[in-house]
C-alpha cells in the first residue's frame, strides 16, 4: 500500500491560523475551555525524528478553582493525550550497572 505523504502547513498558516487567532481570543475573553489539534504534516514510518510529523495544538484550560475538578481533569487528560499520545507522557529510566 502506498500512502501519499502530505504537508498542510502553508494552508494552516494562510487560512486557518487567522481564524484560530480569533477563536482563541473569544475563548480567552469568555473563559471557554478548549482543546484543538491540527495534523499538518504526515510522517513516513521510516523517518527520523527531525523529519517527523507536525502538529499545531492549542489548549485553554482554566484554573482548577474555576471549573469542577472532574472537568478540569478531563480537559487536562485530553490535552496530554494530544501532546503525547494515549499512553501519556513518556517515562525515562537510566541505570548504570557496574561489577565490582
Amino acid at each position: 500500500m502506498s500512502i501519499e505523504l502530505y504537508d498542510k502547513e502553508e494552508i494552516y498558516d494562510n487560512e486557518i491560523a487567522p481564524l484560530m487567532k480569533r477563536v482563541i481570543e473569544i475563548c480567552k475573553r469568555e473563559e471557554l475551555p478548549m482543546v484543538a489539534q491540527f495534523y499538518l504534516k504526515q510522517q513516513h514510518p521510516d523517518a527520523d525524528e527531525e523529519n517527523g510529523a507536525m502538529y499545531c495544538t492549542t489548549t485553554i484550560i482554566p484554573a482548577r478553582e474555576k471549573i469542577y475538578e472532574e472537568h478540569h481533569n478531563h480537559l487536562y487528560y485530553v490535552a496530554e493525550a494530544m501532546r503525547y499520545g494515549p499512553s501519556g507522557k513518556p517515562y525515562v529510566m537510566a541505570a548504570t550497572i557496574t561489577h565490582g
